[in-house]
């Protein structure tokens, strides 16, 4: 179930460097920490819920976007060189699949097909996060109390809600686009 793109046009924001998406801090949802769980990942979760600059609540995590001398906030993960300094399998879930409007990528016709599919991950990744949500709640634990509990569940919980790629998606499509007179490749997994 896990997917996203990626495009070289972050590092070269055509939206001064921090707009769109990197004016926000992340926010990591039982699916995403389900997904690190069961990847190996289990030190990057603990980390970031350990991190003084982690926001914690009942069924997610938010790590705080950080405040420039000019008052403009930008994502802690952001470089402005070379945009998300995580890698595309930690970024959480919009993150890993918001594209800016300059990219233009859906109206590119190679794109369409993977219109239906981002959609049907979307509500696949919704109804995930309310199940695991629901379950965490039957069971008295979350984010907040009886964490360890809560994190061994939410493992466990994940691997029986995950779908296979559907039939007729390739695993990876690279796209190449071209932008303002710039070829702006998108990696779409």
């Amino acid at each position: 179930m896990r997917s996203g793109i990626e495009c070289s046009l972050c590092m070269r924001c055509p939206r001064d460097q921090v707009q769109g998406c990197c004016v926000i801090g992340p926010v990591f949802l039982l699916t995403d920490i389900g997904h690190f769980i069961n990847n190996g990942s289990d030190d990057f979760v603990i980390k970031l819920l350990d991190s003084p600059y982690t926001d914690l609540s009942e069924h997610q995590f938010r790590v705080r976007a950080v405040v420039r001398a000019d008052n403009r906030t930008v994502c802690r993960f952001h470089h402005p060189e070379i945009g998300c300094r995580i890698p595309l399998a930690y970024r959480n879930t919009v993150c890993r699949q918001f594209l800016c409007p300059e990219v233009r990528l859906w109206q590119d016709r190679r794109a369409r097909r993977w219109v239906q599919f981002w959609l049907r991950l979307q509500e696949e990744e919704i109804r995930c996060q309310q199940l695991l949500a629901a379950e965490c709640a039957r069971k008295g634990c979350s984010l907040l109390v009886r964490r360890q509990e809560c994190l061994q569940l939410i493992g466990e919980q994940y691997r029986s809600l995950v779908f296979d790629l559907p039939e007729g998606y390739p695993q990876a499509e690279c796209i190449m686009l071209d932008r303002q007179e710039r070829e702006c490749p998108v990696l779409i997994k």
